[in-house]
């Protein structure tokens, strides 16, 4: 079973780290009430599994935040509204 979680971010959404309980971490993404949270599942190499997951998800979000950001570049220089005829 695949799961498709879509997340179009509102102005104040962030990721940090937290620690909701002594020896519990957490990557959370959002704002209050609508999150993701990742962490290590509880089995033999989830620690490792979960250290290589979020590194590749750091570099993509790199990627992708460098990609949004010409994108805004582009269209905030090149204006095409309003249409004159």
């Amino acid at each position: 079973m695949a799961i498709h979680v879509v997340i179009q971010p509102l102005a104040g959404f962030s990721a940090e780290v937290v620690s909701p309980s002594p020896g519990i971490r957490q990557l959370v993404a959002g704002a209050e009430g609508n999150t993701i949270l990742i962490q290590a599942p509880a089995r033999i190499g989830g620690l490792m599994d979960t250290a290589r997951f979020v590194r590749s998800l750091a570099a993509a979000a790199s990627e992708f935040g460098d990609w949004c950001e010409a994108q805004d570049r582009n269209r905030s220089s090149v204006s095409t509204w309003p249409i004159e005829p």
